[in-house]
């Protein structure tokens, strides 16, 4: 329903009034749920005078009501927080969450320090690589000024369906054009998810606004390998030790009007759980001797080197071998599969076989 006032005939050129009276109304209306109003003035000229519209919408109040409904209902989910008070009761998990929020407070240093290296390899990456992702759809075409008509394109690479597919010049969805393009592409290469793609990018890339060549820069690599090494390895490991430690000094809480320090609790720790061992020492004379000689320390070192050689000899074939290395290597695998069978030999003289029943038997 629309009411039409003339604002000439009754407040004259002035309007503020009627303005003012109509907002009361609206504000008065929307209170009482009746309708929702909504002021509109038109400059036709009428008689001499301004026109202005006062629209009640009737289904107005549904539609606020319904939105203050969903309102509610969002806040509503929030009853799944109400598991969390269990926390209070359970001793570690106070001591999980005491910890990660302590985490949080002091972490600050370690979150410069990470974005300072993002940036400065950033600044890196701008150097080596802007304006060299730029490719073409067709890839014979290495500039902009050739990627343009069409060509023929064969769907899924099937030569029997072949398609007309318009040339278009594209850049990398992640590029180092400029140093935030570049901070978010090192973090997806920190997160490991589809970074090989842009790995390749790189490798392939030229110059400025040329399409990439295959292989061309394949060295550059090393710039994302030692990223990864930095930042993905050491600066998240770092994040993932200082948790660990806060969560130590949290649980060192407890004790701090203990008079005993760390090193002492331990030691009585030690104290009061420490257990005789048990060695097998065989009473056979014969046995003895093969015993002692499987556990000397010569022994030890002389199977070490073993299994040392025979991991080299088996690093060392390939593909397209000679003949004669064929039977060298067979050699050298019979002859290494004879000296840890009698290892074997000699250890179950020295230690007897013993059989332990399997759980599922033992029922």
């Amino acid at each position: 329903m629309t009411v039409w006032y003339d604002t000439t005939a009754v407040f004259g050129d002035g309007d503020v009034v009627l303005r003012t009276v109509v907002v009361t109304v609206c504000v008065h209306v929307v209170l009482r749920g009746a309708a929702v109003c909504r002021w509109c003035c038109t400059n036709r000229r009428t008689h001499g005078g301004h026109h202005c519209s006062l629209e009640v919408c009737s289904g107005g109040v549904g539609s606020v009501r319904s939105s203050a409904i969903n309102v509610v209902k969002i806040l509503r989910v929030l009853r799944v927080l109400r598991p969390l008070r269990a926390i209070n009761r359970a001793k570690g998990l106070k001591h999980v969450v005491q910890c990660v929020f302590v985490a949080i407070r002091t972490i600050g240093n370690i979150v410069i320090v990470t974005t300072l290296l993002q940036f400065m390899f950033a600044c890196i990456g701008v150097q080596l690589f802007k304006g060299k992702f730029y490719y073409c759809t067709d890839s014979s075409k290495q500039t902009q000024a050739d990627c343009r008509g069409t060509y023929i394109l064969y769907k899924d690479g099937n030569v029997g369906k072949p398609e007309r597919a318009q040339r278009t010049w594209e850049n990398s969805d992640f590029n180092f054009d400029d140093v935030l393009q570049g901070m978010m592409a090192l973090f997806a290469v920190s997160t490991f998810e589809g970074w090989p793609g842009l790995l390749y990018r790189a490798i392939d890339s030229h110059a400025e606004d040329v399409g990439p060549i295959y292989n061309y820069r394949v060295v550059i690599s090393i710039f994302f390998i030692i990223y990864i090494i930095i930042i993905a390895f050491f600066m998240m490991n770092i994040f993932v030790g200082f948790v660990i430690v806060t969560f130590q000094e949290q649980g060192e809480q407890e004790y701090k009007n203990c008079e005993l320090d760390k090193n002492q609790r331990q030691c009585v720790e030690y104290a009061l759980k420490a257990r005789p061992l048990r060695r097998y020492i065989p009473k056979n004379p014969y046995q003895y001797k093969v015993w002692y000689v499987v556990n000397s320390t010569y022994f030890e070192y002389l199977m070490f080197t073993l299994i040392l050689l025979n991991t080299i000899c088996l690093a060392m074939q390939h593909h397209g071998q000679s003949t004669s290395f064929n039977k060298a290597m067979n050699i050298l695998n019979m002859l290494f599969t004879g000296l840890f069978t009698v290892e074997m030999i000699l250890k179950l003289i020295a230690f007897k076989p013993r059989v332990r029943s399997a759980p599922f038997l033992s029922c």
